[in-house]
């Protein structure tokens, strides 16, 4: 590990031009490692151009009121002379506006399972709980005195999300550690808090419906919530993100999972989550994936859900007669 990211530092000393890229519908993990490296870079060598690729296409829905996007479009005559470094993206189909291939050299850093290589230079494992973890660990060893207050508020804030406020059991003694390191530069953490969870009363109300759709199968073990396409236009909710967290901590439920349309892609979109048991297996099925307890998938049609629901119930039934 150590080898791998001193080849990493050395390769970003040797460019002057470096493109940083994110996964589609991103969240703040791989937003806040874009935001937390390029900041890094600009302070510990000004002279350096560090572009985040696409921010001038993304929704602003995005941002959450916690990163500032550039919608200035970066050409690809930049992009053709620069190192790109992907970030939090588990593959290649779901780099954010997919021009990485114009770069001179590649390096990929990320968190998920390994499904395919993508970079001249990979760092992958998922052993860490986030992407920010990653980043915030290679630059306190590059020169820990310009891991400043912007910097580490960003990679703070991908965190938090990706552990579940340290809840989730991906969280281990090196995040603490980590997050304790970040505290210690004294940005105001109260700005992530209200990015992330101030909801209006709109919300709240959705939130609600969301709860009344939740269908309990398999003795309970097993719940979803599938979201009809109007859903986001009758509560009036500009919703591109999976409500599968409302479905979180249910006693007596193993797997939980969410369905809805998302009109930018014209396609239904999910996600599954686990307690304990791996799940990721039957996203990339279904054109998705991610990690073992928390994947997401894109389905053809709607009656793809039916094929989804019976296969988490045939696992479960898998799983039971193992244990």
């Amino acid at each position: 590990m150590e080898f791998i990211k001193k080849t990493i530092i050395e390769k970003i000393n040797s460019y002057n031009k470096i493109s940083l890229f994110f996964h589609e519908v991103p969240d703040f993990d791989a937003l806040g490692a874009c935001y937390g490296l390029k900041r890094f870079i600009k302070d510990i060598a000004p002279e350096k151009e560090v572009k985040i690729i696409g921010l001038d296409i993304i929704d602003d829905f995005f941002s959450k009121g916690f990163f500032e996007f550039d919608h200035t479009h970066v050409g690809n005559s930049f992009i053709s002379q620069s190192l790109g470094i992907i970030l939090d993206t588990a593959n290649e189909q779901r780099i954010w506006t997919n021009r990485h291939r114009y770069c001179k050299e590649l390096i990929r850093i990320d968190h998920h399972p390994q499904v395919e290589s993508i970079a001249n230079i990979e760092w992958i494992d998922p052993s860490y709980p986030a992407t920010c973890q990653m980043v915030a660990e290679l630059l306190f060893d590059w020169n820990s005195k310009y891991v400043l207050a912007p910097t580490a508020m960003y990679l703070y804030a991908g965190i938090v999300t990706d552990t579940g406020r340290f809840l989730h059991s991906n969280t281990n003694p090196t995040t603490l550690t980590i997050a304790g390191k970040l505290l210690n530069t004294g940005f105001n953490r109260q700005s992530i808090n209200d990015a992330l969870y101030l909801r209006n009363y709109k919300q709240l109300k959705f939130d609600s419906y969301v709860i009344s759709k939740i269908v309990f199968l398999k003795n309970k073990k097993f719940a979803y919530a599938v979201l009809g396409k109007k859903s986001f236009d009758r509560y009036d909710i500009d919703v591109r993100m999976s409500m599968v967290q409302i479905l979180n901590n249910i006693e007596g439920v193993e797997v939980w999972m969410s369905c809805y349309y998302d009109k930018t892609k014209k396609s239904w979109r999910g996600s599954l989550r686990s307690r304990e048991l791996p799940i990721n297996q039957i996203a990339e099925k279904h054109n998705g994936g991610g990690h073992k307890l928390a994947a997401g998938f894109t389905l053809k049609n709607k009656r793809e859900i039916r094929q989804i629901k019976k296969e988490v119930i045939q696992y479960l039934q898998q799983v039971q007669k193992v244990y």
